[in-house]
């Protein structure tokens, strides 16, 4: 068998590019998708300098077809699609008495409706082969609420994590595990999204008085995309470092 084959969606830059280099240095072959094909390339090109494979695929995830075409294309053209990771994300901090349903749409289209598809078709590749891992990044502010992040954004991550629970039962017989992380606030672009007070103020209010690193995310994904949590579904994995325990 060759090696598995993984979506990550968002992975030009952040959480998603520690992500796809991870995977790829545990010997999955991961396909970059992102809105940013400069971003997504530069990915890849950095890791076939580390002497390893990757593709890079511009993709609008809020457009359920070119969800489909672009699963499709990597079954046909990679021979599978083993690993999803739901990564592609944006940050809404308007407060509900200012959000219009443009906003709200336009967070719940990239964050949400974006990661059904990418489980709806994925997963007919995956039944065949009787193995999947799907992975989606929630946060922290949908297990309690968020901080300084928006409704919208909360409600997304929250649903994030509904959505994980209830594909991980339908597709567990099928040898799909399905899971989410949900990061604390992580040292990334969206974080900039935050004045310095803003952030200041998040990072004293983490017990282990730091920022969480790409990295560690990424080292939690890899973890749920392994051979070794074959009996882990419908979970989540919290990496906040202590801001909330789940």
């Amino acid at each position: 068998m060759g090696a598995r084959v993984a979506i990550v969606t968002g992975a030009g830059r952040g959480i998603g590019k520690s992500i796809a280099v991870g995977l790829a240095r545990k010997g999955v072959f991961p396909v970059i998708v992102d809105i940013d094909l400069a971003a997504a390339e530069q990915t890849v090109a950095e890791l076939k300098a580390e002497g390893r494979d990757a593709a890079a695929f511009k993709v609008d995830v809020s457009k359920v077809a070119q969800i489909k075409d672009l699963v499709d294309d990597v079954a046909r053209k990679y021979g599978s699609v083993d690993i999803v990771v739901n990564n592609a994300g944006i940050l809404n901090k308007t407060p509900l008495e200012d959000l219009e349903e443009e906003e709200w749409d336009r967070v719940m289209g990239i964050n949400v409706k974006a990661a059904v598809f990418f489980m709806k078709y994925a997963t007919k590749y995956m039944k065949e082969k009787g193995w999947g891992r799907i992975v989606s990044i929630s946060s922290l502010a949908g297990r309690m609420g968020g901080f300084s992040t928006g409704c919208a954004y909360s409600t997304s991550k929250a649903a994030l994590i509904g959505m994980t629970m209830c594909v991980a039962r339908k597709v567990a017989p099928f040898g799909i595990t399905v899971n989410a992380v949900a990061p604390g606030t992580t040292e990334t672009e969206m974080a900039k999204g935050f004045t310095p007070e803003e952030l200041s103020k998040l990072t004293a209010s983490i017990p282990v008085g730091k920022l969480i690193k790409p990295e560690g995310i990424a080292e939690a994904v890899c973890f749920l995309a392994s051979e070794s949590a074959e009996f882990i579904t419908g979970a989540v994995l919290d990496v906040n470092g202590g801001m909330f325990m789940g």
